[in-house]
């Protein structure tokens, strides 16, 4: 089977869209959450994901959007969440209510953990390549391990648990207008990183006419 793992797609459809074709292709797609924040194609985003019938997980600034802010956010993510708030419909705010912190289960004879965060906190932690909890990751009994939040793809391969971070689709932050992307062959174990193109244009357009800090938003999508 050939596994996608997406995440952080941030009301990005234009980035999310560029990945159709292979999202269609695949077996089984993965989303690790925050389907909102940031953007403003928030209902495009979260129709396409339930399409595909994908795994999926809820991620900080879901949780934000259902529960409320914390005191101290930036006034960037505060944006895409007051516009996620004002314009996402019904179906879609009762289909984030119904997804879970974190998914365990069997993908192609492959036990499976997906969170967003950590395996220690799901919403909030950040796992970077560096960091010095990743051996703490070993303890878990799992094939495959896959976690996002950080916007930066990671694959620690050769490795039980395999270890997937892949990326941000909609705001990556290793690499400039690129929706990011994993493929997993559960049979090969082979993991391939996909950065595809998409044309940024459009995201920033609707995000300034919507009240966006234009600078903000230009330094994190060029």
């Amino acid at each position: 089977m050939r596994v996608a793992v997406i995440a952080d797609i941030h009301a990005n459809y234009e980035a999310l869209s560029s990945l159709q074709t292979l999202l269609e292709s695949v077996d089984q797609v993965i989303c690790l959450g925050d389907y909102v924040g940031y953007y403003c194609q928030v209902n495009e985003v979260i129709d396409f994901v339930r399409s595909l019938g994908a795994i999926s997980i809820l991620g900080n600034h879901d949780h934000f959007l259902l529960h409320g802010c914390p005191e101290g956010l930036s006034p960037h993510v505060k944006f895409g969440i007051d516009y996620a708030r004002k314009n996402i419909s019904r179906i879609n705010y009762q289909w984030l209510e119904g997804l879970p912190l974190m998914w365990a289960g069997f993908i192609g004879g492959h036990s499976f953990l997906c969170v967003h965060g950590s395996p220690f906190d799901t919403l909030y932690d950040y796992i970077y390549e560096d960091s010095t909890v990743l051996p703490a990751l070993d303890r878990f009994n799992y094939d495959v391990i896959t976690f996002a939040q950080t916007h930066r793809s990671y694959i620690r391969p050769d490795s039980r648990p395999l270890l997937i971070n892949p990326g941000s689709v909609g705001q990556s932050r290793d690499v400039a207008a690129k929706a990011c992307v994993v493929v997993f062959d559960t049979e090969s174990r082979e993991c391939r990183m996909i950065r595809q193109d998409f044309d940024p244009v459009r995201v920033v357009d609707l995000a300034l006419k919507s009240g966006a800090d234009g600078s903000w938003i230009r330094k994190h999508l060029f």
